[in-house]
């Protein structure tokens, strides 16, 4: 698994994106389909928590299609709908359905997932702002 290009301190600003959306580029360049910006919250197990405005939310949510396969089919719904984030957790880590609304219009992200901070300019796209 890569390792992140840069860890921000707390409270700092970055582009974070997933190794489900990584692929090399013609050039062999690693290059990731999305990233979203975030400011750190924390780590929780060792992976970072970061916050996202609306618009990244939006991205990331419509990103999580390809996600499944990545976390092993199981992890069937991310939507956000009407200001409130539904994220139902797979069988393989307990079930259940966490719920999170915005605070200050932003949203909580993590989830224990291997999030990387990245390099925007190996972004295809970037959604969001601080």
């Amino acid at each position: 698994m890569p390792t992140p290009e840069y860890l921000p301190p707390r409270g700092g600003t970055a582009v974070f994106s997933g190794p489900w959306l990584r692929y090399q580029s013609a050039a062999g360049v690693e290059r990731y389909l999305q990233g979203y910006v975030g400011v750190v919250l924390g780590w929780w197990n060792g992976a970072v928590e970061f916050s996202v405005d609306a618009a990244a939310l939006r991205a990331l949510t419509a990103s999580f299609d390809g996600m499944a396969e990545y976390v092993g089919g199981d992890w069937r719904s991310v939507d956000y709908e009407h200001g409130v984030l539904t994220v139902a957790r797979p069988l393989s880590l307990g079930g259940g359905v966490h719920r999170a609304e915005a605070v200050d219009g932003r949203y909580r992200i993590g989830w224990g997932l291997p999030w990387l901070a990245v390099d925007p300019r190996r972004c295809d796209s970037v959604a969001g702002s601080t």
